[in-house]
């Protein structure tokens, strides 16, 4: 998305707001008025000469310059929700506001802080001017890093289980939470990978484009379709729909942003190497029988069954190794209890028998991850706020024997929040079952 509009509009922002502090602070010496106590104040912060012998000097300037180059930004992100209105992304411009304050803090307070440590190096406060100066270079690696590096850094994460119930290792490769707003090198990249993992079955996780007001890319679920016929995948282990069919086990399951209904969702993989799971859940049984693999029992749930409303009826009893993959990992932990209607869903985590291997998405493993706190947030989802903050993602094993794996998804949230990530870069999981 080109923010380029909006710095430009905060570019002449910080001119209006530097003008105006130039000519204020000129007319407080003319006036006599640098005997203020918030002058004098403010310049006690960096100096310790006595406040009967402290002269006229810059620092007022660099105070100045960070209380209104905060200010600037607070007052343009208020404006900014405010005029940008659904109405000027569809018909104006297509802003994001999440995307342009956040570029708008990384680039803009940088700017501010660079000049504060300039006025202070010219005001000959040397020390202060080294830790302004660090602290700019500082904020804008992070920045860089969180906006611009991290978000597109694809990782490969691989995971080994061990079982009796298989006779030839099995490899699965699960992405989920695609999630893009335009078709760029980084949706291809995430294809080619991939196929390079030679997988036996490929599983998609749901949440594949995230359309909205003011979406420029009219195209886009056309041009995602397309992506997949010209980028195909292959795996393996091949799969027999009828007698006159056999695909690849290239899998894709319902997400909750494309469309709730899942006809959005079935479009966009529509004459395609994948096969789309709609609308209920489905259980394959005996994949990899004929070739001699154990076999495995494929549980593919929808999007209400992911929440935690399977039960036990996904599980066999014939003895085969379970895969069961689903879009919520609610299914997998403790439920969800809906806070409307105050419904409430269960989950495997207690219960005394559990698939041998769980897979969910949604969670984008929070996209923000402080260290020794977690994840920040949960975007606002309730489904996402009632898991435990330690199993936003990662891959845990639990006594009745199931193993979850929760991915971070290899795309962003979208929308009007901004495309961020820190420590916790996007993934493409690999799962190696190995037989005991």
């Amino acid at each position: 998305m080109d923010t380029t509009p909006f710095h430009l509009i905060l570019f002449a922002l910080d001119i209006v707001v530097w003008g105006g502090l130039y000519l204020w602070i000129c007319a407080r010496r003319n006036n006599g008025s640098t005997r203020s106590a918030v002058y004098h104040f403010e310049k006690s912060l960096f100096t310790a000469t006595p406040a009967a012998t402290r002269s006229p000097s810059l620092i007022w300037d660099v105070t100045g310059v960070a209380l209104f180059g905060g200010f600037g930004l607070v007052c343009f992100a208020v404006i900014s929700r405010l005029i940008f209105t659904n109405y000027v992304q569809e018909h104006v411009y297509n802003f994001n506001v999440g995307q342009c304050i956040a570029e708008g803090i990384a680039i803009h307070w940088t700017l501010f802080v660079i000049v504060a440590a300039a006025l202070l190096f010219r005001n000959r406060r040397l020390f202060l001017a080294l830790l302004f100066a660090c602290s700019a270079l500082f904020l804008a690696a992070i920045s860089f890093n969180v906006l611009y590096w991290e978000p597109y850094q694809l990782k490969v994460e691989h995971y080994t289980i061990k079982t009796s119930k298989l006779k030839k290792p099995l490899r699965i490769v699960f992405v989920s939470d695609m999630q893009t707003d335009r078709i760029s090198s980084h949706e291809i990249n995430t294809l080619k990978k991939i196929q390079q993992q030679n997988a036996d079955v490929i599983i998609f996780g749901g949440d594949y484009i995230q359309t909205y007001q003011g979406t420029r890319e009219k195209q886009l679920p056309e041009k995602f379709r397309q992506m997949f016929i010209d980028h195909p995948l292959k795996t393996t282990l091949k799969y027999q729909i009828d007698d006159d069919r056999v695909v690849d086990c290239v899998f894709a399951i319902q997400g909750n942003i494309t469309g709730h209904g899942g006809a959005s969702d079935a479009n966009l993989f529509k004459d395609t190497c994948v096969n789309f799971i709609v609308p209920n859940s489905t259980i394959i049984d005996d994949l990899g029988a004929d070739e001699g693999l154990g076999p495995i029992d494929l549980v593919l749930l929808s999007l209400g069954d992911s929440w935690g409303n399977v039960g036990t009826r996904g599980l066999t009893d014939s003895g085969n190794f379970i895969v069961m993959a689903g879009h919520c990992p609610n299914y997998a932990i403790d439920g969800w209890t809906n806070p409307k209607s105050g419904r409430s869903l269960s989950g495997y985590r207690n219960a005394e028998r559990a698939p041998d291997l769980m897979l969910a998405g949604h969670t984008h493993g929070g996209q923000v991850v402080l260290p020794f706190y977690g994840p920040l947030t949960g975007w606002g989802d309730a489904r996402i706020e009632q898991t435990p903050r330690n199993m936003r993602s990662g891959f845990f094993t639990y006594p009745n024997g199931g193993h979850l794996l929760i991915t971070r998804g290899s795309g962003l949230e979208r929308g009007w929040a901004p495309r961020i990530r820190l420590f916790c870069p996007s993934e493409i999981c690999v799962i190696d079952i190995l037989p005991e």
